[in-house]
């Protein structure tokens, strides 16, 4: 059972077909969108970076977000549309998102006041919950979205904290309080999918 943002991804999907097509009759590949992605993730590092004290910046963080979540949607959609799909490009997938995560992340360290092993925890945890979804599929069972805090819960969470950080007193504050709901939504969204894999696994 999906939960968080994953729950209306089927109707993110819908939204999303129309665009979709269009890119796929455009020759657009579903790997360049799987790049743009991994862009979008660049520019919110940077805006994290550019912003880390209550600059302007911060205000690409949530629209990179939003783009990154659609980049990552629309890939899976084209690589559908165009009869493209294949392993390696599950592999790129994967990976890149990974890497987009880290970038994202790793310049919040930037942030004066902000704890950096709470920056470090919070990314560790994202990542291990995340690889636990793509371990139970290579098991031999289904790829696990379940869970509080998925990659886009994530994305909702820090581009909304770079939003509020942007017009608070204490940025620094609001940033901090954003990684604590990451990490203590991917710790409980952990022990879901643990549980999942304990039942729907051999």
């Amino acid at each position: 059972m999906s939960v968080g943002i994953y729950a209306v991804k089927p109707a993110f999907q819908r939204l999303l077909q129309p665009v979709a097509r269009r890119l796929a009759a455009g020759g657009v590949g579903a790997d360049a969108l799987t790049w743009a992605g991994l862009a979008f993730s660049s520019v919110a590092g940077a805006g994290f970076w550019l912003g880390r004290d209550g600059a302007v910046w911060l205000l690409a963080v949530p629209s990179a977000a939003l783009l990154r979540t659609a980049a990552n949607a629309l890939d899976g959609l084209v690589a559908v549309q165009a009869g493209s799909s294949h392993p390696r490009g599950e592999v790129f997938n994967e990976v890149s998102d990974r890497v987009g995560d880290t970038v994202i992340f790793l310049p919040v360290m930037a942030v004066a006041g902000v704890p950096d092993p709470l920056v470090a925890a919070s990314l560790s945890c994202a990542l291990i919950t995340s690889f636990l979804g793509n371990a139970a599929k290579a098991a031999g069972g289904s790829r696990i979205y379940a869970g509080v805090m998925g990659k886009p819960d994530r994305m909702f969470v820090l581009g909304l904290g770079a939003l509020v950080a942007f017009v608070a007193d204490d940025h620094a504050a609001v940033i901090e309080w954003s990684l604590w709901v990451v990490l203590v939504g991917s710790l409980a969204t952990f022990l879901v999918r643990v549980r999942l894999v304990r039942k729907t696994l051999p």
